[in-house]
């Protein structure tokens, strides 16, 4: 399976989807034209990855500095498949904006829909 590295813009955030290291990380401001296009690959790539029978220790970073309504429903679908995957050891990371109440309303939020799924909230 090959690495996903996509650049950060003005309107996307910095992915990296590293399956040597079993390391995901999502940076950035999200809310770009097409968000459906944009994700689409990291999606297929996340699909696959999870749907491995041996699913090694996996960290997954998010950092949204901003994001839309669309990226927000893309997050959920996201979450969807780390929900539904074999991965035994996920640790998920939601960093959020210490000054920024709606950054962590947001973690509140994806908290409450995946309860199964451990997420932490670190500030920063």
């Amino acid at each position: 399976m090959k690495n996903l590295n996509i650049q950060s813009s003005l309107d996307s955030p910095k992915v990296v989807l590293d399956y040597e290291k079993a390391f995901i990380e999502i940076e950035g401001k999200s809310y770009p034209g097409d968000t459906f296009a944009f994700y689409q690959p990291i999606i297929e790539w996340l699909k696959e990855y999870f749907s491995e029978d041996f699913i090694k220790s996996t960290t997954l970073n998010l950092k949204l500095q901003y994001f839309n309504s669309a990226t927000a429903q893309t997050l959920y679908g996201i979450f969807d498949i780390l929900k539904d995957s074999k991965c035994k050891d996920l640790k998920i990371n939601w960093y959020y904006l210490k000054e920024d109440e709606t950054s962590y309303e947001d973690f509140e939020d994806i908290s409450d829909e995946f309860p199964s799924l451990d997420i932490v909230p670190i500030s920063y």
